[in-house]
């Protein structure tokens, strides 16, 4: 049965397609929501002139990276920043990530959006949203630690948490066990959706401009796991 519902999915390709029409369309909800890390995108470009240079090997190898990938939840601020503003500004992409989520989830609904319904649902449910988010990456982190095959199959089953707790108004733990339930027999349709967003990423490898790129192409393809969710949500 499952086999079949996955016919009905689309492809990953075509998910980028419709993602970046999305985007296109609400451009100027992205732009401001945005804002912050594409800042973080140039600086990080700009600083291959600097003694601060950080490579995209540096970042992908650093621990907020990779907790920030597990999570979902943006935490790598740009090199050469004193503590203090790091912080703040940590404080301040977290939550630009957890708006962006909301974001994705509400425009890929084919909804009209505004910038103060995403803010109103940001008041009621951020913080949930917050705590799920770190919860995923502490659950994710400690089964890629103790054995890998169990993070990369909590990828899978975890998948739909957020959406699941922003649409249906879910406790985190309830978002933890829907996305569990909901997405047994889909693990393709998830896992290439997060593969073509590496896929995507690597341009970052790219000298000088690669951080920009990389950044461009992320917030084209950023409402392409939200569509999946939707998609899923309709056939399950």
């Amino acid at each position: 049965m499952a086999q079949t519902k996955q016919h009905q999915l689309a492809g990953v390709t075509e998910l980028f397609r419709r993602s970046y029409e999305l985007v296109r369309e609400n451009l100027n909800l992205f732009i401001l929501l945005y804002a912050v890390p594409a800042l973080f995108a140039v600086w990080s470009s700009l600083s291959w002139f600097t003694d601060d240079k950080t490579t995209w090997t540096d970042e992908r190898l650093s621990l907020s990276n990779w907790f920030g990938s597990f999570s979902g939840l943006n935490v790598e601020t740009p090199a050469g920043l004193g503590a203090g503003l790091a912080f703040l500004l940590g404080i301040t992409a977290v939550i630009f990530g957890l708006l962006q989520v909301i974001l994705a989830l509400r425009v890929s609904s084919g909804k009209k959006v505004e910038l103060g319904d995403i803010w109103e649902e940001f008041k009621q449910k951020g913080f949930r949203l917050f705590l799920l988010e770190i919860a995923l990456g502490i659950l994710i982190l400690v089964g890629l630690v103790l054995l890998i095959i169990p993070g990369i199959i909590l990828f899978w089953r975890l998948f739909l948490a957020p959406f699941i707790l922003l649409d249906k108004n879910t406790g985190v733990e309830e978002a933890l066990r829907q996305s569990w339930r909901s997405t047994k027999g889909f693990a393709w349709p998830i896992y290439a959706v997060l593969l073509f967003g590496i896929l995507l990423s690597l341009s970052g490898i790219i000298p000088f401009i690669g951080a920009i790129v990389s950044f461009v192409l992320g917030v084209a393809y950023a409402c392409a796991p939200a569509l999946r969710y939707w998609e899923l949500k309709k056939i399950g």
